[in-house]
């Protein structure tokens, strides 16, 4: 008898509790990248680092987004993914992540974006711009909207970013954090470099913690090998490396455990140093 072969897989999603809080992993989507993503690399571009971590050349962006389930408050997405913006050569599977474990769209009511580079906010919008997810409200740092609604002197790519984010953002509310927690048991942390307000956030729960760091590894297999390495789009290179490595050192020292949109699937990590370098030790999932 021959066997019938699903030609769309099932989203990849995977599931942590971290205290009373249900965590769940959602890869959104991937795209071929090429040395031109990248500045200040090794003589020879990164071709023997991919080689020697089994990683493909040219190297694959992967995109996650995350989904935080409490009793303490309505759902709330991190970031939303690519959406359709780029359909059909990169297609956002959030929607149909979401489906798969039993959660509307209208479920959702918050949602927070740690910057504001395209692949973190498409998903806020379908194709015909409009939203989503209808009853949510949007987090994002004051200092993130300034500089990309507010700022003159961006270069063409950019100001074409700001007219996408001005119409992912037209029709959702802005939600405003309540002294220093956005929600019970998740506190905004500052991780400027790669935009000026990119944020993280801290989930803290039953003395359990997960820092979500956002942009601070944009190819973890190169970035933790070779921090000083940047990204074409790092506002302030310099200081998106010295973010990288406090955050890298400060999750070594204190067993912090990390999750990124860029990291690969499952996406939850602890970090290890050695010499000048970083290593990312999956955490086991039980």
């Amino acid at each position: 008898m021959k066997q019938m072969i699903k030609s769309n897989p099932i989203p990849a999603i995977l599931q942590w509790q971290i205290g009373k809080k249900l965590v769940t992993v959602i890869n959104d989507s991937f795209f071929p990248a090429s040395d031109d993503f990248f500045t200040n690399l090794p003589e020879g571009g990164v071709g023997t680092l991919l080689h020697d971590a089994f990683r493909p050349q040219p190297p694959v962006l992967t995109t996650n987004v995350f989904l935080i389930q409490s009793e303490d408050h309505p759902p709330i997405l991190i970031d939303t993914g690519m959406g359709d913006k780029f359909a059909p050569s990169v297609n956002g599977r959030l929607l149909d992540a979401l489906a798969f474990i039993d959660i509307q769209p209208d479920n959702i009511g918050i949602i927070l974006l740690t910057h504001l580079h395209g692949d973190h906010f498409y998903g806020l919008v379908n194709a015909q711009g409009n939203k989503n997810f209808p009853n949510a409200s949007v987090w994002i740092s004051d200092t993130e909207l300034a500089y990309w609604l507010d700022n003159e002197n961006l270069n063409e790519q950019d100001r074409q970013n700001t007219a996408d984010i001005r119409a992912a953002l037209k029709s959702y509310e802005k939600l405003n954090a309540k002294d220093n927690e956005i929600v019970k048991g998740i506190t905004p942390v500052p991780l400027p470099g790669h935009t000026p307000g990119q944020t993280g956030f801290l989930l803290y729960s039953e003395g359990e913690e997960l820092l979500f760091c956002a942009d601070v590894l944009n190819l973890p297999a190169i970035q933790t090998e070779l921090p000083q390495v940047g990204f074409s789009t790092d506002v302030d290179y310099k200081l998106a490396v010295q973010t990288r490595i406090h955050i890298l050192q400060d999750a070594a020292n204190k067993r912090l455990l990390l999750a990124g949109p860029h990291f690969e699937f499952p996406c939850l990590y602890y970090v290890e140093k050695y010499q000048d370098r970083f290593r990312l030790i999956p955490k086991q999932w039980l």
